[in-house]
């Protein structure tokens, strides 16, 4: 089953309020797409139902930049009102949690960067010169990079 993004960005909040890490706008995008990605590779369901887009910045889904970007580069200082009752399963909120232990202390710049690499499903579809692609990154072009990062470390996180 897959969540909206904004579930799983308010998972995020919830984790890193509770760790005492606030998080800003771009980190919060990119960790939910990057838990998207283990989700993918882990489970082979997608963790979002939203496409997710190659925007200058890296990928981007585009629900969640509205609900976000009142924040600008700032820290986000509330949960994303939502009418929704999802409730995670254990085995997604590992993965999240997971995902926040290992990318959470990168700054949104970083994670960016991260993302932008060589051969991620980012570089793969990203027209260069747009501020934005209104064609989706492949869900098999994210599953397929994922399931190689998780082959290469046996773990969740960057290398």
């Amino acid at each position: 089953m897959s969540y909206d993004a904004r579930v799983i960005a308010n998972e995020f909040l919830r984790i890193a309020r509770d760790r005492g890490r606030p998080l800003t706008n771009m980190q919060l995008q990119k960790l939910v797409y990057i838990a998207h990605g283990y989700t993918l590779a882990a489970l082979h369901e997608p963790l979002v139902k939203q496409n997710i887009e190659a925007w200058r910045y890296g990928p981007v889904i585009h629900d969640l930049y509205d609900a976000l970007k009142k924040y600008g580069s700032g820290f986000v200082t509330e949960f994303i009102p939502i009418n929704s009752r999802e409730s995670l399963p254990k085995t997604h909120r590992v993965i999240i949690e997971a995902v926040e232990d290992a990318y959470s202390r990168f700054t949104g710049a970083q994670l960016s960067t991260i993302t932008h690499e060589a051969g991620t499903p980012w570089a793969k579809n990203y027209d260069e010169g747009s501020f934005w692609n209104s064609q989706p990154i492949p869900q098999e072009d994210i599953e397929h990079y994922y399931t190689g990062l998780l082959n290469e470390r046996q773990s969740i996180g960057p290398a």
